[in-house]
This record gives C-alpha cells, structure tokens and sequence, in this order.
C-alpha cells in the first residue's frame, strides 16, 4: 500500500509537471491508462490513483467510457505545491505581489480597529528584532518580515484572513522562490515595521493601510541566475518615504 502511494505520487509530479510546462496543454486528451502505464513504468492501480488525484486537484477531467483530458485552467489548484514547485516564471511573482496588494493593506486596516494590547506588544518586539538583523544572512531578514505580516494578520482576529495570508505568504516559499536583500532593504523594512506599529497601535486604520500599500509597492523584482525573476527584496531605487501615493484597491 505504502509503495503504491509513493508511486503513484511519481505519476502525480510528473504529470503536473507536463501540464505547469505547457506539455500537455488545456483540453488535450491525456494517453490511456495502458499507455500512461508504459510512459511511467507503473501499473494501473498507481496510475489510477494518481489520475484521481490530479482530478481532486482540478488538473484532470475524468469521463466515464472515454479518455480522461486536461483541465481548464480555471479549475486547477493555483495553490497546489506540485505545480507551484514546477512554475518557474515571472508572472507568478506578479501575481503574489497583485495578491499581498490588495490583501495586507485590508489586514493592517483591520489590525488597526481590533489589535489587543497584547498583540501590540508582539508586533513592537517583532519591528524591534528586525532593526537587529543588519549583515545576517538574507533568509533570516525573510523570516522576520513574514513573523511580522503573520502577526499582523492574527491581529485581525479573522481566521479567514490568517489563512488566505499564510497561503499568499507560503507561495514563494513553495515555489522556490529566493529572497535577495537588496541596498538598504533592512533600515526600509525596520522603518517601515515601526510606522505599521505606531499607526495600528494609534487606531489609524487609513494611515496604516497606506503605509502597507506603500511597502508592499516597494517589493521589487531582479533576475536570478537563471534568468527568471525568481528573487524578491526592496527595490534599490524606490523612495524613501514611508506613506503616499496612489493608493492600494479598497483603501479609499
């Protein structure tokens, strides 16, 4: 049972992987379970777990008496880690910074109405640590700015929104992503992290909106070795200032 499920995962991974590269493309018609037997090596209770799998991710049409198809884009599972860990391009970056703009700036807004004295003093100890962190290694400035957003978004007191963060935040984590800090993203950061403070703790939920749509606007993008735009930090050019601008969807 334990080999069957190992290897039907196999089948699984691969076949995403065909279908996040274009290989197999919307509507075409998948090869029969003997041939999908044969390409993978595996017998049919594998591959027919592993179609059943793809179908419950939204990747596979499954037709009763006729070849199984993939899906249309729209119903496969943007959030699945398979196919997260096989896209390796740019517009998925843009889609998590289009997400995390319209999303954090409602958090800290909400932050702002409904963080407890006890959350305050959290998100103050967390801006404090970051301040600390000048010449660490750059997955630890990560680290401290996602501790931060996520106790930003427990500050809502909505699990719903806890949940869409954390899925919005693990994307990059799950997709390879890696993070560069760029010239001085660490100061931008803290300073950023203390006028998110200040701002929440004051009940200024506008103000602490737009400080958050100016941050997360200031999340730039570069090339990584391979080419792609796989590496996310301050921009090195962006201004200094912590609030203004045009604002972020639903913050006015």
């Amino acid at each position: 049972m334990v080999v069957r499920r190992k290897r039907s995962q196999m089948v699984v991974d691969e076949c995403i992987h065909r279908i996040a590269t274009g290989e197999w493309k919307e509507g075409a018609v998948l090869p029969t379970e003997a041939e999908l037997c044969k390409l993978f090596g595996f017998g049919r209770s594998a591959v027919r777990e592993a179609l059943q799998a793809l179908a419950a991710k939204g990747f596979v049409t499954l037709r009763q008496g006729s070849r199984s198809t993939v899906a249309p884009r729209s119903d496969w599972n943007q959030l699945d880690a398979e196919y997260l860990a096989m896209r390796h391009d740019g517009d998925l970056l843009r889609y998590l910074a289009e997400a995390r703009e319209v999303v954090e700036p409602a958090i800290a807004a909400l932050a702002a109405d409904r963080a407890s004295p006890a959350e305050l003093r959290r998100l103050g100890e967390l801006a404090g640590e970051s301040a600390q962190l000048n010449g660490a290694d750059p997955s630890r400035h990560a680290e401290a700015d996602m501790a931060f957003h996520e106790a930003l978004a427990h500050a809502t007191g909505n699990p719903i929104l806890v949940s869409i963060h954390a899925s919005i935040t693990g994307l990059g984590r799950r997709s390879g992503m890696r993070t560069a800090v760029m010239p001085g993203a660490v100061d931008r950061a803290f300073a950023w992290h203390r006028h998110v403070v200040d701002t929440v703790a004051g009940g200024d939920s506008p103000a602490a909106a737009d400080a958050t749509c100016t941050y997360v606007r200031q999340i730039g993008a570069e090339p990584g070795p391979t080419g792609r735009v796989d590496r996310i930090g301050f921009a090195a050019d962006v201004p200094r200032q912590i609030s203004g601008g045009a604002a972020c969807p639903g913050t006015r």
